[in-house]
């Protein structure tokens, strides 16, 4: 699954982005937890609109593969059934 692969890399490097930002801008107020959940929020609202492509051909990709193997539970069926 190329599509999740990339999905997941997108998401990764958005949070790095996210954490960097945050650290640069609130290292002197904030410890390294506190950074690491800020940035986890900011980086899921964000993914939300700035991934959405990659979301979307992920969904597509998998809802093919659901579609084929929903065909080969049902030609199996048919074939039992014909038996």
């Amino acid at each position: 699954m190329k599509e999740f692969a990339i999905y997941t890399g997108l998401r990764a490097a958005l949070f790095a982005v996210c954490f960097g930002a945050l650290w640069l801008a609130l290292n002197n107020w904030l410890t390294i937890f506190p950074l690491l959940l800020l940035a986890l929020i900011v980086s899921s609202i964000l993914s939300i609109f700035v991934l959405r492509a990659a979301r979307d051909r992920l969904a597509g990709k998998i809802e093919q593969r659901a579609e084929k193997i929903s065909h080969r539970i049902e030609q199996a069926r048919t074939a039992e059934d014909d038996d």
